[in-house]
């Protein structure tokens, strides 16, 4: 490690390195300022420090804002990883009492995800720390490792996809799957069966750009398919289009638990093998030693084992014994039984 120029770090503002970033991060002057709370013409006086200090533009005025020359974008990350240290260095030893202080975080979360876990995380908020309050995005499996890594999210919650170095990862729940339906009008006793499996209207829940999603990867494999009738890119919206129908959904296991408490459903285990993604928490390492963004990672971890304590949902004795049957053709295709539902509903987001 190079030594330290006293003389010359004393001569530097810490805060022009966080003007800068903040110019990087929102390319225009007005909501950089906003930013970190300072007026308008505060951040230009800084904007022209910076000018001053590195002998270049840094920023040209554009349509939109200001645009980063050349140098400015060579500085940017050697800037960022510099205050993200500091920043990492300074909250270390600062001590978190959920109890009384007050934090906001950002989570990136995919919807099945949010309905099983964010309500036991909100409970353990009401109880622990009243003065959390959470933002949920979506989660953005291209770009949720970058907002990561520019403060945007403090945690990313969903599979374990490739990660940077400078990114934490905790493996806090096993995935799985299972089938969801209305038990007033798909009667089963026991698990249920590959042939009613297959027979059964589907909601399908996929972003692929060819709508396939894991089941329909299983049942390739087994040279099987399925009938769907409704396709979606939401797992909120199953158990809404489930309920009062024949449809069959495929959801993973705590969504699915989630939604067959919160709409009476019943749920089974699917007769195909599927691949089942375990479930990571994802932060940038600067935060590791928060003591606010521990105790978010541990309320979450503990969400998650009150989300996945109980068993499969109970279902229901039969209320009625006048089922339609499904048919079943020799080829081993599902003959679609006739429902009231029998357009294709396509959903996109």
């Amino acid at each position: 490690m190079n030594p330290i120029d006293h003389a010359n770090l004393a001569r530097l503002d810490l805060n022009l390195l966080v003007a800068f970033d903040a110019l990087m991060r929102e390319q225009h002057v007005t909501r950089a300022a906003q930013r970190i709370g300072i007026g308008q013409p505060a951040m230009s006086h800084h904007l022209g420090r910076l000018r001053a200090l590195l002998g270049d533009e840094l920023f040209t005025r554009s349509t939109t804002g200001i645009t980063p020359t050349p140098q400015a974008r060579a500085l940017a990350e050697s800037v960022r990883e510099a205050l993200a240290r500091i920043q990492s260095v300074l909250v270390a030893h600062r001590p978190f009492d959920p109890a009384t202080e007050e934090r906001h975080f950002r989570v990136g979360i995919s919807d099945g995800l949010e309905i099983a876990l964010i309500p036991p995380f909100l409970s353990l908020v009401e109880h622990e720390a009243p003065g959390v309050t959470v933002a949920l995005s979506p989660l953005s499996e291209a770009q949720g490792p970058g907002l990561l890594d520019d403060g945007a999210l403090d945690l990313l919650v969903g599979p374990p996809l490739d990660h940077a170095p400078h990114h934490k990862l905790r493996q806090f729940c096993a995935g799985g799957y299972l089938c969801v339906f209305d038990p007033e009008h798909v009667q089963v006793e026991g698990s249920l069966p590959l042939r009613d499996f297959l027979a059964l209207p589907h909601v399908r829940v996929s972003r692929r750009a060819d709508a396939s999603d894991a089941v329909d990867d299983a049942l390739a494999k087994m040279r099987l398919r399925r009938r769907v009738a409704v396709q979606t890119a939401h797992s909120l919206s199953v158990p809404h289009l489930i309920k009062g129908t024949r449809l069959l959904g495929v959801l993973p296991r705590r969504a699915a638990l989630a939604s067959a408490r919160g709409f009476g459903l019943a749920v089974s285990p699917p007769p195909i093998p599927l691949v089942a993604n375990s479930i990571v928490m994802r932060w940038h390492a600067s935060r590791d030693a928060d003591a606010a963004h521990r105790w978010l990672r541990e309320a979450m971890f503990r969400a998650a084992a009150l989300s996945g304590e109980e068993g499969l949902a109970p279902r229901p004795p039969p209320a009625r014994r006048s089922r339609q049957k499904v048919a079943m053709g020799f080829t081993g295709e599902p003959v679609p039984p006739s429902t009231a539902r029998g357009a294709t509903v396509n959903r996109k987001s």
